[in-house]
């Protein structure tokens, strides 16, 4: 079965971007830690995400000075998001990820 969350998102270059998702069942969240990436539609690493586990929650955070490397030739990329723990890598969200290039655009 397929319990990966897939939602699209937005992202405003220039601005901070975080999403925090709650993880439930039986997990041993001691030395887990989080991933995710953010890659162009060709599969070329754009950047990582700052990934911190606090209990059962994953917050998944990019900064605005992270968000402005991103080439404002980009338009869009996709992302995953996994929670990696001692006994398994689980895929939690993945979709797209809109970039809006302009501050006039927010």
């Amino acid at each position: 079965m397929d319990f990966v969350k897939r939602i699209n998102e937005t992202l405003h270059i220039g601005s901070d971007w975080g999403r925090v998702y709650e993880i439930t069942g039986d997990i041993d969240f001691n030395n887990a830690y989080g991933l995710c990436k953010v890659r162009t539609m060709t599969d070329k690493l754009i950047l990582e995400a700052e990934c911190t586990v606090d209990n059962n929650r994953l917050v998944v955070w990019i900064r605005s000075a992270e968000s402005l490397k991103i080439s404002r030739k980009l338009l869009r990329g996709k992302y995953d998001v996994f929670l990696v723990t001692e006994a398994q890598t689980i895929k939690l969200v993945m979709g797209t990820m809109t970039f809006v290039p302009e501050v006039s655009m927010h």
